[in-house]
């Protein structure tokens, strides 16, 4: 079996995001995944509704340790919620704002890690996945039917993240970051933000600049 590491950093101390101006290394961010981890519920799919693209990364990276699908639909209209609901019984919802709390979904808000302990994880111990499990599934607009689900590998996601890097000719040791403005539940903003990050060296900017 291929495995491939959650993330791919220069070193424990790297900056791998910025929240409200500050930075989040490395380390502190395998440390708030598995602490998330922890506190998901032992289910097959989840509906990661984070607006904060930090957030969101943890809260992904933590399903994929927990061998979780998320899932990536089109919209959040309570119509497709209920069809995610029937597709899926088990699928609950991770969210960061309660405004965004679906009705009638088991709901897991994003802890608020302020002042507390990060546990010590060496970066050494990077956490492997295994390229062929399916870490998402990305929808199709549902415009003439109901949508689609498309099965995405972590193998693949991360192939694609990669291969968009090369494109768009990011050096990964230029301390650089990226600045998303399509949210990262488009698949488009997963990998152009998320998985740049988790294997391209760049750091994300929390917050979308509007």
């Amino acid at each position: 079996m291929v495995n491939i590491p959650l993330l791919r950093a220069p070193g424990p101390d790297a900056t791998f995001a910025y929240r409200h101006g500050m930075p989040i290394t490395v380390h502190a961010f395998l440390s708030d995944t598995s602490n998330v981890a922890a506190l998901l519920p032992s289910r097959q799919h989840v509906l990661n509704l984070c607006r904060d693209r930090y957030r969101f990364t943890v809260a992904f990276a933590a399903a994929l340790l927990k061998r979780q699908i998320t899932l990536l639909p089109p919209n959040y209209t309570p119509e497709l919620v209920q069809q995610l609901n029937e597709r899926h019984a088990d699928v609950y919802c991770v969210v960061d704002s309660a405004d965004d709390a679906p009705a009638t979904m088991e709901i897991v808000h994003f802890p608020d890690f302020r002042g507390c302990e990060r546990s010590g994880i060496e970066l050494n111990a990077v956490p492997q996945v295994p390229a062929a499990q399916t870490a998402a599934y990305v929808f199709t607009s549902g415009s003439t039917r109901q949508p689609v689900p498309h099965r995405k590998s972590w193998g693949g996601l991360v192939k694609s993240g990669m291969a968009e890097l090369e494109r768009l000719q990011f050096d990964p040791d230029s301390g650089a970051a990226i600045v998303g403005t399509v949210p990262p539940q488009h698949m488009y903003g997963l990998e152009s933000t998320v998985l740049i990050a988790m294997h391209g060296g760049l750091a994300i900017v929390a917050e979308r600049p509007f």
